[in-house]
């Protein structure tokens, strides 16, 4: 048994993210060692903690799964943690959770420490605080918005209360309320909170998020190429295809985000080159598969990728732009009722999650033909509605869409049905590699890519390389 007057005497804080103790870490599995339920919560959360910062998510999660089974065993009379701990388990629990994506899962189990907080600590800001952020960060991955903005309305007000100026995660609530602000197209907002947050100090990583939310700033300002070089040069921002096991959810809402940003930089070679490291299995590639359909104006392969995306459960922010990428295909074909009535669809779903992001995703001409058309709509009033603020009215959300610059500035070419092969080969010839190198990256001899572009040349109706590259720059 460890002595009381040695490590335990620091379990006494509850802010476990500020306790290190090196000399406890892997005593939680020693069968040897008797331990009570307190003690077992601790070893849980300072190993769990450990995990998290190294951004071992899923090891985390197995640590406390370990504690609690852990938990369970303690003979007859021997007492379980204290709610206190129990509460402070469930937080650490809940922040890996919502870091490996696991949003669903994360939500009621943060609930449960809001709860607790209201019930036994109510004069007390830890864990209240902490739960309640860390319950929009949920909100925030699942894309639900209205959850995100109760969670952290209530976050400030209980500061308040405690004499608090800010929170004591204040830098992660004002990436928040920045994706907030985009949600609604405050963009006056936008850049007061960047302002903020360059004031904030850093506590935990929210991995790619924050580069994601200022790169959708910049293009939502017209500064679209500055924003596909923030995302493609970030650390943080990781579009390569995920392992088995890793974060669907939460890759998914990424890789939209940057499918986006590179379609409204017109950087369709960077999209395809994205693409083509993904697979089937990977979350995030059919949206960013039906991008590229849009791009060449391929309507039944981006019908079944935005089909893959809907009947997903990715939550309502990627299947709004699903819908959105089908009511823009649309409205380029010329089919007005059809494009209006996915629109008003996808307006039913920019409710749920409580943002216009989709709608900013379409072309410039299908916003100004299908906002006007849909104005006067209750689907838009359920938006407006969604933000819970009288400031938001439907009229406001119409016109900030209408004052956005071109987000998709690449028209698509619906003369030439390509496939996902010939898209590949195509981007590959616009670049200096020889027909050596490009038949090595293909995995085939260069005759066979010979005669495969030959193919392609005649598809496009050009006659050599110098030709279809120049092909390319024009539907660019």
């Amino acid at each position: 048994m460890l002595g009381t007057d040695d490590p335990w005497q620091l379990m006494s804080a509850t802010d476990f993210d500020s306790i290190v103790v090196p000399e406890l870490h892997g005593r939680l599995t020693d069968p040897s060692l008797p331990l009570s339920g307190d003690e077992v919560a601790v070893l849980t959360m300072l190993e769990a903690r450990r995990h998290r910062l190294n951004r071992k998510y899923d090891a985390a999660l197995d640590v406390i799964e370990v504690g609690r089974k852990r938990m369970l065993s303690l003979g007859d009379g021997e007492p379980g943690p204290t709610l206190m701990l129990q509460a402070e388990l469930n937080l650490e629990r809940g922040r890996n959770l919502v870091a490996a994506g696991r949003f669903t899962e994360a939500t009621p189990v943060l609930q449960s420490v809001v709860h607790f907080a209201g019930i036994y600590t109510p004069n007390s800001p830890h864990p209240l605080l902490a739960g309640l952020v860390e319950s929009a960060l949920a909100g925030l991955g699942h894309g639900h918005g209205s959850e995100m903005d109760r969670c952290l309305e209530r976050a400030r007000e209980n500061a308040r209360r405690f004499g608090m100026d800010t929170l004591p995660d204040e830098r992660t609530a004002l990436r928040i309320e920045l994706m907030r602000s985009l949600d609604r197209l405050d963009l006056n907002a936008a850049e007061d909170i960047l302002g903020a947050l360059d004031q904030a100090k850093p506590t935990q990583s929210l991995g790619p998020m924050p580069d994601c939310a200022k790169a959708l700033y910049y293009v939502y300002r017209g500064r679209a190429s500055i924003a596909a070089k923030l995302v493609t040069e970030s650390s943080t921002v990781q579009i390569r295809p995920t392992a088995a096991g890793d974060a669907s959810a939460r890759f998914s809402g990424i890789v939209n985000v940057v499918g986006f940003v590179l379609a409204a930089a017109g950087e369709t070679k960077t999209l395809q080159d994205m693409s083509d490291r993904m697979s089937s299995a990977n979350p995030g590639d059919a949206i960013v598969k039906a991008r590229q359909a849009l791009v060449f104006g391929q309507h039944d392969r981006l019908w079944t990728a935005t089909g893959q995306a809907l009947s997903s459960d990715q939550g309502p922010r990627l299947k709004s732009c699903a819908m959105a990428l089908r009511a823009d295909i649309l409205h380029h074909e010329g089919q007005a009722d059809q494009a209006l009535e996915t629109f008003v669809h996808m307006l039913d779903y920019c409710a749920i999650a409580a943002s216009v992001f989709a709608v900013a995703q379409l072309s410039k001409a299908a916003r100004e033909a299908l906002i006007p058309a849909s104005a006067d709509f209750a689907e838009w009033e359920a938006v407006a509605r969604s933000f819970h603020s009288a400031d938001i009215t439907a009229d406001v959300l119409q016109q900030r869409l209408l004052e956005l610059p071109e987000t998709s500035p690449v028209a698509p070419d619906f003369q030439t049905d390509l496939t996902p092969a010939e898209q590949s080969l195509l981007f590959a010839i616009d670049s200096s590699k020889s027909i050596a190198q490009i038949a090595r990256e293909f995995g085939v001899v260069s005759g066979t890519l010979k005669n495969r572009l030959s193919a392609l040349y005649r598809k496009l109706g050009v006659r050599s390389r110098a030709e279809a590259v120049a092909h390319v720059h024009r539907q660019q």
